[in-house]
């Protein structure tokens, strides 16, 4: 097949034996300035690609046993819908302020059979020990022995923990170095390796297993909490947490390793048990394993938009005639805008409807036929987006593979296969930020532009459809719409919701045929109802606040207050604020007076009642001894704790009138104004005077005297 660039201009292709010579290649071919075509690509990746192979393969051969392994010598490899069974080791390490090892704990379940061992360090002994399921060793080299060869046997599939590469596993590796012991834990008696990629996260490479790290994959399936850490999340999802915790950890860790090696053993087994219900209550591997079939990588790089993207598309393009350039060659031109936000005045509404376009991007491209290679071939024939971005329906690819997933994923609510579901809506959802980045060897700053261009003529063009209709639109952000009913639409607010879509999607269909001449594959949908609704003003100004609001939700059991972006939600204001707006709020929905209430929140600040409201849980991002021109106070209350600046992450503490004290100081006088100041007040300010009340009058703050 004769190959062109996407300038269409005819390349040569080299096939090779061998990757090291196709690399010494590339490298010397570009020493000598001659341009090369996906020449990034990792061979083994083009050859599954290629075979539209994702995830799962079927072998026509049989295998030979060597070194353990069944191996295979140049086999013939089709796609194959076969799913595993994986066998999960979850793997925690205790360790010393000396910097040594001095347990692992591991904990498998499979088949209903739990496997639980805890590998202990103890020095006073000569020889190795096993009482129950802890087993004793005599030093260090020993321990790390024994774990090894305990692991192989085990023979894991998956690898699972908390920070179980940036910590446990890069710490083994580095004691193994010390010792000089080969950490051979990958299948085939294979040594693993550890380090950082492009984005500065932890990779760890082990032959014929994976590793799945608590964080970060709970991070990318979309879960936020207000910390990470395994404490937090195992009480929010499970409603227990670890056997040690605050400040004293590191100290009662030495304390057990030296007088109580048993209660050790069983703090440690505890938060290996911990992540393995984790990953059991949130389908953690399930869901990784269907992204992976998904998108063709392999489970550890199943966050990779990009090399996904690279996976599907690539195939179609070499058929299609072409080759894509290097992703490094890629330069960075516009940028393209994002999605449209617009505010009414702030204030409070009645029955609001609120609408969403199903997905918004991924039709958008289907609609207009936005794709890449169509972009290449665009003419005066072509189709015309609404920001004037063309592209050939002919020759489009991408759409098509959007179709057959929104059907798949259809398919999948049907059966309530929520993990596949929601692994084809992660990447769908992926191709615009991909075509949108110069990250990306299909980048171009039309194609995110007629994305999001049209995505804004969308929402303005129903704004002002449903604005000559007498609507009110107070609200708009990408792909919603906030829409006040008239007063005889309220009472049966579902049905006239109903209403509007249908006839919101008739607009679009025949406006986008008659001015576009394409077909609509854009839907509306009815979201939700808010009886009651308040829009907050900018802090300081007169105009409303983005993805800043609450709303009294209509719900089959009731009416529920919900927040989105105010105070209540965030985990920097403390425990005092978030009650104080959310009551607020409950009152004046329910037209209650809110005077008696602020006044007695105040009474009872002062008297002490709320001490234990008052804490400030905030971050830092950085060590504390970086932060040297402007000291915050989490800060200053870190410094009061690690002297050295040795700390970086999430501190609790109260303002005193000597300043921030964490809570491990146990803070005293507390200053009290600070928190009418700065917490009650902004809050009580930004609503009281949209119902004519004014929080100073309300408290009688006396201003002080001029003499």
């Amino acid at each position: 097949m004769n190959l062109k660039t996407f300038n269409f201009v005819n390349v040569d292709a080299i096939y090779f034996k061998s990757s090291s010579d196709l690399f010494t290649a590339k490298t010397r071919l570009k020493q000598l300035g001659i341009k090369c075509y996906e020449s990034d690509i990792i061979p083994e990746e083009r050859y599954l690609m290629e075979r539209f192979i994702y995830g799962s393969v079927e072998l026509t051969q049989n295998g030979k046993m060597s070194n353990n392994l069944l191996t295979f010598y140049n086999p013939n490899l089709i796609s194959s819908n076969y799913k595993p069974t994986f066998k999960i080791l979850s793997l925690d390490i205790e360790t010393g302020q000396n910097g040594t090892i001095y347990s692992f704990g591991m904990h498998t379940t499979i088949n209903d059979s739990e496997i639980k061992k805890v590998f202990m360090r103890d020095d006073s002994l000569e020889n190795i020990k096993t009482d129950g399921y802890i087993t004793y060793f005599p030093n260090e080299i020993e321990l790390i022995k024994g774990f090894i060869e305990e692991f192989n046997i085990q023979d894991p599939d998956i690898i699972a923990g908390w920070h179980v590469i940036g910590f446990d596993l890069d710490f083994i590796q580095r004691r193994c170095n010390f010792y000089n012991i080969p950490l051979n834990i990958g299948r085939g008696n294979t040594p693993i390796s550890i380090r950082h990629n492009q984005n500065k996260l932890w990779v760890c490479n082990i032959t014929g297993r994976e590793v799945i790290d608590g964080p970060p994959a709970l991070r990318g399936a979309f879960y936020n909490f207000e910390s990470f850490k395994l404490e937090y999340v195992s009480n929010e999802l499970l409603g227990k947490g670890k056997d040690i915790t605050g400040s004293g950890k590191v100290g009662e860790i030495e304390r057990r390793f030296l007088e109580d090696k048993e209660s050790l053993a069983y703090y440690n087994l505890l938060d290996c048990a911990l992540v393995t219900e984790i990953y059991n209550k949130t389908g953690l591997v399930d869901l990784t394993f269907t992204r992976a079939i998904t998108s063709g990588l392999s489970m550890d790089k199943v966050g990779l938009s990009v090399a996904a993207f690279d996976y599907f598309m690539l195939p179609k393009i070499h058929r299609a005639g072409l080759v894509a350039p290097d992703a490094e060659d890629m330069n960075a031109l516009d940028q393209g805008s994002g999605g449209l936000v617009f505010i009414k005045e702030p204030g409070f509404y009645n029955s609001i409807v609120v609408l969403d376009f199903k997905s918004l991007y991924p039709s958008i491209i289907r609609t207009f036929f936005i794709d890449p290679v169509a972009h290449l071939y665009r003419d005066e024939n072509s189709v015309n987006t609404p920001v004037g971005v063309q592209f050939a329906p002919e020759h489009s690819i991408l759409p098509n593979f959007i179709k057959e997933l929104m059907d798949k994923r259809e398919t999948a609510k049907k059966e309530k296969n929520i993990h596949l579901s929601q692994s084809i809506k992660i990447l769908m959802n992926s191709f615009y930020g991909v075509m949108g980045t110069p990250l990306s060897r299909f980048y171009h700053p039309n194609l995110s532009k007629a994305i999001t261009g049209t995505g804004q003529w969308l929402l303005t063009t129903v704004k002002n459809m449903l604005e000559e209709q007498n609507y009110q639109v107070i609200y708009g952000d990408t792909d919603s719409l906030f829409i006040e009913l008239k007063s005889n639409e309220t009472e049966n607010y579902n049905l006239s919701a109903q209403n509007l879509t249908n006839s919101i999607n008739k607009f679009l269909t025949d406006l986008l045929e008659k001015d576009f001449n394409v077909k609509s594959c854009l839907e509306i949908e009815y979201e939700k109802h808010f009886r009651m609704f308040f829009l907050p003003g900018l802090r300081g100004g007169i105009s409303g606040a983005k993805k800043r609001y609450v709303g009294l939700l209509s719900t089959n059991n009731g009416e529920e207050l919900t927040f989105t972006g105010l105070e209540y939600v965030r985990s920097d204001w403390t425990k005092l604020a978030r009650d104080f707006q959310y009551e607020l709020f409950n009152k004046i929905f329910k037209n209650e007076d809110v005077a008696p209430y602020i006044k007695e929140t105040i009474k009872m600040l002062k008297s002490g009642k709320l001490d234990s409201d008052l804490y400030y849980n905030k971050r830092l991002t950085k060590q504390a001894s970086e932060y040297i021109k402007i000291i915050p106070p989490q800060v200053k209350a870190a410094l009061l704790l690690y002297k050295d600046g040795d700390f970086r992450g999430r501190i609790k503490y109260k303002m005193t009138v000597d300043g921030p004290v964490p809570e491990e100081l146990n803070p005293q006088n507390i200053d009290y104004d600070h928190y009418i100041d700065k917490q009650l007040k902004p809050i009580a300010e930004s609503i009281l005077p949209f119902i004519n009340l004014d929080f100073e009058n309300i408290v009688n703050i006396k201003q002080p005297e001029l003499f």
